[in-house]
């Protein structure tokens, strides 16, 4: 009888200790703001990535955003970053992670993509889909991303080359005029 409510006791502690460990780790990989995964998610999932065909990673930022924040207050702000967050969220795809890196800035991996135009012209989706917010929290907006992207061989992928020069190619990209749209609440 004691060695029953002695295994009892261990088999009920071991399941709260799993359960603690797995609410902890998920916490430690989710962006307490946006509830997307965060920078340590995605270097779980590209790790996890198939080692065939082509990967991409996606890198933007909000176009306008520090006026945004300096003129309607940093809780708007953080509305317009959640409403960026779903619209990210809805669009993505089977094999597609969406993460909140930091600030406004936002990735996303793009696995087993066909070919590095492929890749563009489903960046291109996800800007759309990010220009379809248009009310937050009652509030006209029009809101923008530059995004960048690079692909590479998933064999051979480095995803701190694939981010770096994913950031290089969003500035470039904020430069080119269909991005000139700005994160700007509309008058009512």
């Amino acid at each position: 009888m004691l060695a029953q409510l002695a295994l009892s006791v261990t088999s009920v502690s071991t399941i709260a200790t799993a359960g603690c460990a797995w609410r902890l780790s998920r916490r430690l990989r989710t962006d307490p703001l946006t509830g997307l995964g965060n920078r340590t998610a995605l270097e779980l999932a590209f790790r996890r990535r198939a080692k065939h065909g082509l990967v991409a990673v996606a890198v933007g930022d909000m176009n306008g955003f520090k006026a945004l924040n300096d003129t309607h207050g940093h809780r708007f702000g953080d509305r317009v970053l959640i409403e960026t967050a779903h619209a990210l969220r809805r669009e993505t795809r089977r094999g597609e992670m969406p993460v909140r890196l930091h600030g406004d800035e936002f990735a996303v991996l793009l696995t087993n993509v066909a070919s590095a135009r492929t890749a563009e012209h489903r960046v291109r989706e996800l800007q759309a889909a990010i220009a379809s917010v248009t009310c937050v929290d009652g509030q006209p907006v029009e809101v923008a991303m530059a995004l960048g992207v690079m692909t590479a061989p998933a064999e051979t992928a480095d995803l701190g080359a694939l981010l770096g020069s994913a950031d290089d190619r969003m500035y470039g990209d904020k430069h080119t005029d269909h991005c000139s749209k700005v994160l700007i609440p509309q008058a009512q």
